[in-house]
């Protein structure tokens, strides 16, 4: 089976699929939709956007109509039994547009979940969800979501993560950690990844005398946290990465103590998968999204979206509780080997996409 995965090629997601697809014997390339940063090339992509649109940088959707007909002519080139279309509002309205009759796309979560009250993207999103075989989530409240603010129904919904590689993301125990209230955050900077609430919260471990260093690894948006740190005074507390290659990934994990994701909203966050794959212990908001992955004081901590005080005292526990971490880092290790491996999900995948081509002969 031939499959074309359309998505931007800073996203590791295309090239996790791509990775995992050929591991199954299938041939896979992923189009990329705008240009790719030399830094953040994750694989081979096969460029259709324009050389200069950076979608990051320029949120407006009109520079899609100028990838329709290079895309078109990418995919008669490559022959696809099917194009796998990753994120709604882009990759997957452009396989819709593709011209080919076999079309799936994806549901990752910010696509989804900041575009529940517009009209316009109502439709268009319920189009996509009638023009293709069938609609891919990465969770179920994601798949909820599109059936309640979208009309696509459930039944024509697949629910899978993308999942992590678990050969690639090895665990780290606690001991090897550097144990000095180190905190990474790999998120992007945008408003519903709420990064201000971290940066308050360690703001408030400071003045409670509570040590606490964050990282954060994203560049996207990166102005945003850059200007609430300045008008906090908080330069002391903080460390900003100009980005990061995907190959350094585990060893960026392996030098925290504590994962944290102050999500608004999500699909299933990949970042957190990363983090419970190398056993970095997670302390993340109490969102629908979280919750099959996370346990409150089982596996990690849980604390109110928005609410940077009870996120300051997760933080304080967690760096306290050294059998806490203990105890979650084989647990956190296992959720994923059996929910949330890469090359499982993708056969769920694989199969439904023989599944529905069978139907369409």
């Amino acid at each position: 089976m031939r499959i074309a995965i359309l998505a931007h090629g800073i996203s590791p997601f295309g090239h996790l699929y791509a990775q995992a697809f050929r591991r199954a014997g299938q041939e896979a390339e992923v189009f990329s939709l705008s240009a790719v940063p030399e830094k953040m090339s994750l694989g081979p992509v096969t460029i259709v956007g324009s050389g200069d649109f950076r979608p990051w940088e320029t949120p407006s959707r009109l520079a899609y109509l100028k990838i329709i007909r290079p895309l078109r002519r990418a995919l008669k080139r490559f022959g696809p039994d099917v194009v796998f279309g990753l994120y709604l509002s882009s990759g997957g309205l452009m396989a819709c547009v593709s011209g080919s009759p076999h079309v799936v796309v994806s549901a990752q979560g910010s696509d989804v979940n900041t575009r529940t009250g517009s009209r316009l993207w109502s439709k268009v999103f319920r189009w996509e969800g009638r023009r293709a075989m069938f609609v891919h989530a990465v969770s179920e409240p994601l798949a909820d979501t599109l059936a309640r603010a979208f009309a696509i129904p459930r039944e024509r919904v697949l629910v899978s993560p993308v999942g992590v590689d678990t050969g690639f993301l090895q665990p780290v125990g606690p001991d090897a950690r550097p144990g000095t209230n180190r905190v990474i955050s790999t998120r992007a900077h945008l408003p519903i990844y709420d990064q201000g609430a971290l940066l308050r919260a360690a703001v408030g471990l400071r003045e409670r005398g509570v040590p606490c260093h964050v990282s954060f690894t994203s560049v996207r948006e990166v102005g945003r946290t850059k200007r609430l740190v300045d008008q906090c005074g908080a330069a002391d507390l903080v460390t900003f990465r100009d980005g990061y290659a995907y190959h350094e990934l585990p060893q960026i994990l392996a030098g925290a103590d504590v994962y944290v994701s102050a999500s608004r909203s999500d699909g299933t966050s990949q970042s957190l998968l990363e983090a419970l794959s190398t056993s970095t212990f997670p302390v993340v908001s109490d969102i629908p999204a979280n919750r099959p992955w996370v346990e409150h004081g089982e596996n990690g901590l849980l604390f109110p979206v928005g609410d940077d005080e009870a996120l300051a005292h997760c933080l304080e526990r967690a760096f306290a509780d050294d059998a806490l971490r203990a105890r979650a880092a084989p647990l956190n290790r296992q959720i994923v080997c059996e929910r949330g491996d890469l090359y499982k999900e993708a056969n769920k995948l694989l199969a439904a996409f023989e599944e529905h081509l069978h139907q369409k002969r």
